[in-house]
């Protein structure tokens, strides 16, 4: 690996050192003299975007990527953050360059494609389709653009009037595929698959849910699946896995027990030694479990989930990405002491909210983990849920199913409000554009949310200490803003600060635990 240059090195002191401005132009002034030194642009779009400037960093990563065109590895590396600059835009008309990026990054194989649909879709309305992108964004992509979903509706039954079975047709016959055909039904249908490259992938993806049904009674059981509240949601994620994911996580290489160790609040010395034995409790279809099986092979990844039809879906990605590191089990989180192991780290995200017992199932997890274990969970807000339980309301209201006639009619009930709608807000919820994502977010058999006392009063009970809060930039400026340099693993100032900004969690509070040792 080439030395870094004594400039660059410079830069990077004055940007340790806070002084930002000085280290941009010092970054500039580096690269001026070593135009071939790539970290030096990685850096300096870094800064920029730090600073707000998302045109400039844009245009830095344009340019390091110029100077990599022999080197895949390099233009894999650049194109990563790119990806990530490129999902915050929101073009007001064409821009033929941009269009060439997230072409680009789609045909990455190696990126997560999803975060780039919105901004791809709202290209995409200025454009006709004639432009490659559209093939690329329908069958990389989920929608998740209302005005877009309109077009692409109405381009599907004027394709099917017309008895067209081009390319165009095949990429809304895999978007389609892709959303579990969430959209109103069509007034016709294309009967057997045509021929062509890309209808011989529809036809692939649905030998591949044929397989799962094979994969599934595969799958292994340690303990029976609770009656009550556990075997509603069992069934429905049989009924509807969640998510039916795409594209793998972005792959990456990283030691998870570091991750641990920059932990604010972690006892270092109390850690279990690597390599480390991780439980998943309730993966679902194995996006998180693969991810991090991937991120640090030297993991052993034991992944539960009460529905098989889910433990499927991760076992064939896991198959196919070649993932070793990782078992895949069925059975309740209550019945974890069957397991007869115990573990180092463990992981529940979006799990224990659905539960009849929240503070049963965290005892439970808590109970094999080692002393001096971590564990990852992640819980709805309260106040940032306020639109979903309106949305509740309104189903139970209307009598609406969970199955697919009782979801479209939803839908269309949500996409047809006025911007300023309460429930409108649903819309900007990816989980809102397929399926099984509405049903999750609409249309769940149980859901309990939580403010930040109670999830306090969560972790004491099941006798662990918090020892890591994650938010994002936004919520830790409002944080600063309101209590300075105060420690932000106080929850009891995360709660005065989200009673003044009720949708900072709109995804879910995350944070981290540790077991005494």
């Amino acid at each position: 690996m080439r030395a870094a240059p004594e400039p660059f090195l410079h830069a990077q002191q004055l940007a340790r050192s806070g002084r930002l401005h000085e280290a941009r132009a010092a970054y500039a002034r580096s690269l001026d003299a070593n135009p071939d030194f790539l970290p030096g642009y990685l850096a300096l779009s870094g800064l920029a975007a730090h600073q707000g400037d998302t045109g400039a960093a844009i245009e830095i990563l344009r340019a390091a990527l110029g100077r990599a065109e022999s080197n895949a590895a390099a233009r894999a590396a650049i194109r990563r953050p790119l990806a990530g600059l490129l999902a915050t835009l929101q073009p007001a008309g064409y821009d033929a360059r941009l269009a060439l990026d997230l072409h680009a990054c789609l045909a990455d194989g190696a990126l997560d494609p999803q975060p780039l649909a919105r901004v791809t879709a709202e290209l995409l309305l200025h454009a006709d389709e004639t432009d490659p992108l559209w093939i690329a964004f329908l069958t990389r992509c989920i929608n998740t653009h209302p005005a877009m979903e309109a077009r692409l509706v109405a381009l599907r039954d004027a394709l099917l009037a017309a008895g067209d079975a081009g390319p165009l047709s095949a990429a809304l016959a895999l978007q389609a595929f892709a959303n579990e055909h969430v959209w109103p039904a069509p007034a016709d249908d294309m009967g057997a698959l045509p021929e062509g490259e890309l209808w011989h992938l529809l036809a692939q993806r649905r030998e591949e849910l044929h397989a799962e049904v094979q994969i599934a009674a595969t799958i292994p059981s340690f303990a029976a699946t609770a009656p009550g509240i556990s075997t509603a949601v069992r069934r429905q994620y049989e009924q509807h896995p969640y998510p039916r994911w795409q594209a793998p996580p972005a792959s990456r290489r990283a030691d998870f027990r570091r991750i641990l160790e920059a932990l604010p609040g972690i006892d270092s010395a109390a850690l279990p030694p690597a390599p480390l034995r991780l439980l998943v409790a309730g993966c679902g279809t194995g996006y998180e479990a693969i991810d991090m099986a991937r991120m640090d092979p030297s993991l052993a990844v034991a992944a539960i989930d009460l529905s098989r039809a889910s433990l499927a879906f991760a076992q064939r990605k896991a198959e196919a990405l070649g993932v070793a590191n990782i078992r895949l089990l069925q059975g309740d989180i209550l019945a974890l002491d069957r397991l007869g192991e115990t573990f180092d780290v463990a992981t529940s995200t979006g799990v224990l909210h659905h539960m009849a017992d929240p503070d049963a199932g965290l005892a439970s997890i808590a109970g094999v983990l080692r002393p001096g274990g971590v564990a990852r969970l992640a819980l709805y807000s309260r106040r940032a849920r306020a639109p979903v339980r309106a949305a509740h309301a309104l189903i139970a209201e209307r009598g609406w199913q969970g199955d697919a006639e009782g979801i479209r009619a939803f839908r269309a009930h949500i996409l047809s409000l006025p911007a300023g709608d309460p429930l409108a807000v649903l819309r900007e919820s990816d989980d809102f554009y397929s399926l099984s994502g509405c049903r999750d977010l609409g249309f769940h058999v149980h859901e309990r949310q939580y403010r930040f006392p109670e999830i306090a009063a969560l972790v004491a009970g099941a006798g662990l200490r918090l020892v890591g809060f994650h938010a994002s930039p936004e919520a830790l400026a409002h944080f600063s803003k309101m209590h300075g340099a105060a420690n932000p693993l106080d929850l009891k100032l995360w709660d005065a600060v989200e009673a003044e900004h009720p949708f900072l969690f709109a995804g879910m509070i995350h944070f981290w635990c540790q077991k005494p040792a």
